[in-house]
């Protein structure tokens, strides 16, 4: 193996598992700006435990997503854009999941490059995140992203910040990730909600493989009752909700503003958390599929 690829290699597997512990939100995707998007992820049903089986579970996500960016002067940028993601969870009777956990929120963010190495962008997404089962200001949520870039050339960008998310277990977490273009047809990612390696094949088709993520943190408002000695009810409360992911995917253009991305992998640790009640459900691994249509303006 090449030495640099073999480091490249070594520094993503050691760090890979990093993904696990980064914010519990995965609605920051610079990728979907400037476009309009649609969404669909399936993740196989599979058994879920919390000391002892308790049933299982299958997710079916649907996303939608319209964002665009406007300069405001010589060197701002203002981003601007609408939301929705839904997970339909389908799980056997008696475990105690909500039947939905959505996303409805703004897109809302500003990027300043301060010189030609160096620039900051900060975006925020103001919304309701929960069950759905009763929508009120309880499920207001308005998660943050800030982060500093630093490019001493143009094939190479570290970028370290902060993720605050009011929802999650830990509100504040640390965030950092590097992209490089280690050769023409090549480039190596390391951040959040994707990390890994990316191969241009020709100017219509590039091809992925790396670890992502599926997830986020929410207000659950339904009764679902006690699920066991001495844990208290399971109402008006919070849940995150992780899936880590590892796979190949694929973008091909279908026109001057169209493409479509491919995803398929496993499934390799799947989570669902009620923090302050002391409770998790952890899901065994399976295999995952999501598709994206994608239109740029």
């Amino acid at each position: 193996m090449h030495p640099r690829l073999f480091t490249l290699v070594s520094c993503f597997l050691a760090l890979a598992g990093t993904l696990a512990a980064q914010p519990a939100s995965s609605t920051f995707r610079a990728s979907l700006l400037e476009s309009v998007a649609l969404g669909y992820s399936y993740s196989s049903r599979e058994d879920l435990t919390s000391g002892s089986l308790v049933g299982d579970v299958a997710v079916q996500r649907f996303d939608f997503s319209l964002s665009g960016r406007r300069p405001w002067n010589d060197t701002v940028t203002l981003a601007y854009g609408f939301a929705y993601a839904g997970n339909e969870l389908q799980h056997s009777a008696g475990v105690p999941l909500p039947e939905n956990l959505i996303e409805l929120s703004l897109n809302l963010g500003v990027t300043q490059k301060l010189s030609a190495k160096w620039s900051w962008s900060a975006f925020v997404r103001p919304g309701f995140y929960g069950d759905f089962e009763e929508v009120d200001g309880d499920s207001f949520n308005a998660p943050l992203l800030a982060l500093a870039q630093y490019a001493p050339r143009r094939e190479l960008v570290w970028m370290f910040g902060l993720s605050a998310n009011p929802f999650a277990d830990h509100p504040v977490m640390p965030v950092a990730g590097v992209r490089w273009q280690f050769a023409p047809e090549w480039t190596f990612n390391l951040g959040f909600p994707q990390a890994g390696f990316v191969y241009r094949a020709n100017p219509k088709l590039t091809m992925r493989a790396g670890v992502s993520f599926q997830g986020g943190s929410f207000r659950i408002t339904s009764n679902l009752g006690v699920p066991a000695p001495g844990i208290d009810r399971l109402a008006n409360t919070y849940l995150d909700y992780r899936e880590v992911r590892v796979g190949l995917g694929a973008d091909a253009k279908l026109g001057e503003k169209w493409s479509l991305a491919l995803d398929a992998g496993a499934v390799t640790d799947r989570k669902f958390d009620y923090f302050d009640r002391n409770y998790t459900l952890n899901g065994d691994a399976g295999w995952y599929g999501t598709l994206f249509l994608r239109t740029s303006f």
